[in-house]
């Protein structure tokens, strides 16, 4: 299976995601997406919730494509900061007109027996969040405002 930031803590899966970074700007990565909301912030310790964020990953089952709330921390040192994501849950609606809201844990997809699944659809899946995870907490590249013009 490939590696992927999910581990297991106990009976609960978290993903961690470690950015390389110097003096990195955590309002302005949590400011990129008005669903991740800060409900604690301590020295250099970001506390906060996400709820309805939209899955962008490419790949996975169709349950990726759903949005998805979880709990996050966010610890920064001068050289980078590390980024562990709980209580991951995955949204789901059913019924007619699918009226009805069910936010599931995503354990349910991504253990088995205590341990991270390893079979190949959990694994496509895990690896697709684990990209999105990424991209959603990571520092976006600076965007160059030069044109290459032919004379």
């Amino acid at each position: 299976m490939a590696q992927t930031g999910f581990k297991t803590e106990g009976n609960n899966i978290i993903w961690q995601g470690v950015f390389s970074t110097e003096n990195a700007n955590i309002l302005a990565v949590l400011d990129r997406d008005p669903n991740l909301k800060i409900s604690n912030f301590m020295d250099s310790m970001y506390k906060g919730q996400a709820d309805d964020v939209q899955n962008t990953c490419n790949g996975g089952t169709g349950i990726m494509k759903n949005k998805i709330k979880f709990d996050f921390v966010i610890l920064q040192d001068p050289a980078g900061y590390v980024v562990k994501v709980r209580n991951l849950r995955i949204i789901e609606k059913f019924g007619p007109m699918q009226a009805k809201t069910i936010a599931k844990r995503c354990e349910k997809y991504f253990m088995d027996n205590g341990q991270l699944n390893t079979q190949p659809n959990a694994a496509e899946n895990m690896a697709c969040m684990d990209s999105f995870f990424s991209n959603l907490f990571g520092i976006q590249p600076a965007v160059s405002n030069t044109s290459i013009t032919s004379n």
